[in-house]
């Protein structure tokens, strides 16, 4: 086989225009009729539609021919249904379709379903450790010591240890401890190991409920319940690998595409988790004998804490790790009929 081209020189700016010989004992290259090179054996580039699929030698020299068209003999069978696709655009729509369905399929139902089972199945140990790192991260950030009244903090107490002990199955090793937070105000938050941490800001705004301070403390349960924190470590990590396999070498690209699209999945995930937590907070409170409004007056307080309008979603929703808080509301009102 004779094809013409442009031969590359290993590390230098030096082209030069040649005849390729292509025959068994492997490649010889020509220019004016004179021998400049000869290889037993080559690696064939990447076969893009449009582009020349150009031969690399063993010793880093290239050619590179001159028809875009041309394609070598030992073309894999691969390369050719690929230049087939890219060629038939039905096909290419299709295969457009299928990734992105494979996609969503990865991002949301595998990834999501393969997270929650390992985060059932590590050890405690583990996910001691995991809580104790994070919640020494914490309160170094944000915590500080709690100034809530001796009388306070018993009062709380003696409402969570009275309903824990009659939650259907609770989660092992549960406990409460008492922060100030200026920095995060009203909040409440749960470590997988069973720690629940609640601030002396949302003590504070619930001091005239204990029912609606109860509703918090189960959906601070749910959490530890479902494993929401490893789970969402999982999957956060799952999406980050899934992105950068996804997009390969493109780093800089790749860097926009998995900072912002990791953050979206995240924030999805959060979002799912707290419905959950909230739907085992309504079933308890339920079960205990009140009234789901608990729920949506502790979201109210929780608005007014913070200074929001529980009204009017906000308009950054897909960048929210939480439910609209007048969503929330609604559905606390609508498992109440």
């Amino acid at each position: 086989m004779q094809v013409t081209g442009v031969y590359y020189l290993h590390k230098q700016s030096q082209s030069v225009h040649a005849t390729l010989w292509l025959c068994d004992a492997g490649v010889q290259l020509l220019s004016d009729d004179e021998l400049i090179a000869q290889f037993d054996d080559y690696q064939q580039g990447q076969q893009i539609t449009g582009l020349p699929v150009e031969l690399t030698f063993a010793d880093g020299s290239r050619f590179e021919p001159h028809d875009a068209q041309h394609r070598w003999p030992n073309e894999s069978r691969w390369d050719k249904a690929l230049e087939a696709i890219e060629r038939h655009k039905l096909a290419l729509c299709v295969c457009v379709l299928a990734a992105a369905l494979l996609c969503w399929a990865l991002f949301f139902k595998i990834i999501p379903s393969t997270a929650a089972t390992v985060a059932r199945a590590l050890p405690e140990p583990i996910v001691h450790a995991a809580s104790e790192q994070s919640f020494e991260a914490v309160k170094y950030l944000y915590l500080e010591p709690s100034e809530l009244s001796d009388a306070r903090k018993q009062h709380i107490r003696t409402l969570w240890h009275n309903h824990i002990k009659k939650i259907e199955n609770p989660p092992s090793h549960l406990q409460l401890h008492f922060f100030s937070a200026p920095k995060i105000g009203a909040n409440a938050f749960a470590l997988p190991d069973g720690q629940v941490v609640l601030t002396d800001e949302l003590a504070d705004a619930l001091k005239e409920n204990d029912t609606a301070l109860l509703a918090v403390l189960l959906h601070e349960i749910g959490h530890v319940e479902y494993q929401h924190g490893l789970t969402l470590a999982a999957q956060s990590a799952g999406a980050s690998v899934s992105l950068a396999l996804l997009f390969g070498d493109l780093q800089g690209f790749a860097e926009i595409i998995m900072g912002t699209g990791s953050t979206l999945l995240q924030q999805q995930f959060s979002r799912d988790m707290e419905r959950q937590a909230d739907d085992y907070a309504l079933r308890e409170l339920k079960r205990l004998g009140y009234s789901s409004k608990a729920f949506a007056e502790a979201m109210e307080a929780l608005a007014q804490a913070h200074e929001l309008d529980p009204q009017q979603d906000s308009q950054w929703e897909y960048l929210s790790s939480h439910p609209a808080i007048s969503e929330r509301i609604e559905r606390a009102h609508q498992a109440q009929d």
